[in-house]
């Protein structure tokens, strides 16, 4: 069966907003049948193939309320900036190692190019990578409509499989989460079949320290299950502990529990569900040490 990579199959009316406010009302007035283009590194690929046929795409891109990079007490990151304008700013900003691992794992300079935070939160794949490190940061996303704005705590955002809890009448503006204190750092892994490809399983870790004892932990897992996933039980069996290889161990295993993953082309239920107990060690490991730094 030959496969269309190339041709956009259905009409589609193409609107280019000036501002913010011109984007949500358009949004308000057309609802389920508009798509949002920020990078559309997923949903171009997803409209050659005929799995959305939108009738308007309201493409975001040019929206310069979409791209502050602010960072205080607050860390915020705009859903319109590229990636490759985020990854230096991370890098620059220090302690969000994760984030932009996650981000340099994608590895193609086509993709850092177009490809926004807000666009990959948005689009909702288990198996997208910002959302594990930003999910253990705390982060939260700020989504707007012209009616309201709205502050959902990232662990909530996905409902499923290409779902989250957004309205077909709001936008992505930005994420933001609490700067890291001394002490705390971070690790993002990742298993593809190819340098680049979709994750197999990825798993991000913050860790906060003092001296051999963690006094906070979060684990985050993808494409492990129908939505990125926190590791519950292996974070309360670390906070307020000494922390050793038994007590990493015995996590790990945890983490193995605290999945749910399915067979699927890239890889068996069993490979993911041993393989996320492998990342959980290394990651861990990583941001432990990191976090004495």
């Amino acid at each position: 069966m030959t496969v269309n990579t190339r041709v956009l199959v259905n009409d589609f009316t193409y609107h280019v907003p000036a501002t913010l406010e011109e984007a949500l009302r358009f949004l308000d007035e057309h609802g389920a049948d508009a798509e949002v283009l920020a990078g559309g590194t997923d949903l171009i690929i997803q409209m050659k193939l005929g799995r959305r046929s939108p009738k308007f795409v309201v493409d975001i891109s040019k929206l310069d309320e979409l791209k502050h990079l602010e960072a205080g007490d607050k860390v915020r990151l705009g859903a319109g900036r590229r990636y490759m304008d985020v990854l230096p700013y991370l890098r620059d900003l220090g302690r969000c190692d994760s984030l932009a691992e996650a981000i340099d794992s994608i590895g193609k300079l086509q993709v850092l190019s177009v490809a926004t935070i807000g666009g990959n939160l948005g689009n909702g794949s288990p198996a997208a990578d910002t959302p594990p490190p930003l999910i253990t940061y705390d982060a939260t996303v700020r989504v707007m409509s012209v009616h309201q704005e709205r502050k959902i705590p990232l662990r909530e955002f996905h409902t499923g499989p290409g779902t989250t809890v957004m309205a077909p009448n709001e936008l992505i503006v930005d994420v933001e989460w609490d700067a890291f204190p001394a002490g705390k750092a971070s690790a993002f892994r990742k298993l593809t079949r190819v340098a680049s490809d979709i994750s197999k399983v990825t798993c991000a870790v913050a860790v906060q320290r003092d001296g051999d004892t963690c006094t906070l932990c979060r684990i985050a897992l993808g494409a492990v299950g129908p939505t990125p996933m926190r590791a519950g039980s292996a974070e309360v069996a670390l906070e307020g502990q000494d922390v050793g290889d038994a007590l990493i161990e015995e996590c790990a295993r945890l983490v193995v529990e605290d999945v749910s993953p399915i067979d699927d082309i890239r890889c068996t239920e069993v490979y993911r569900r041993e393989a996320a107990g492998v990342l959980f060690r290394d990651a861990f490991q990583t941001a432990w040490e990191r976090a004495t730094c």
